[in-house]
């Protein structure tokens, strides 16, 4: 909570002030109607991100012990492939 807290602050400033986004460049078929449109959806974003879980809430402990494993035998994988390079060359 004390980590999201920053960021939730920092997109509620950045969408009241427009100066924070890029402005929509503008067409000459551009309307007005259009670039207030694009803005006020811009505000709406930063918000919006703050709804989505974050990446550790999305996985139970499960899939995330069974990632771990594969990871693991991966790893080892490629510490015992640096070992026997290291003993063929002949120079550590």
């Amino acid at each position: 909570m004390a980590r999201v807290l920053p960021i939730a602050l920092l997109c509620m400033a950045a969408s009241f002030f427009s100066s924070a986004f890029v402005t929509l460049p503008t067409n000459e078929g551009a309307t007005r109607a259009t670039a207030a449109r694009w803005s006020a959806v811009s505000g709406v974003l930063p918000g919006a991100l703050l709804t989505v879980p974050g990446q550790a809430q999305a996985y139970s402990e499960t899939e995330l012990n069974q990632f771990g494993l594969v990871f693991a035998i991966f790893f080892l994988g490629f510490f015992i492939a640096g070992l026997v390079r290291m003993f063929t060359v002949g120079k550590l």
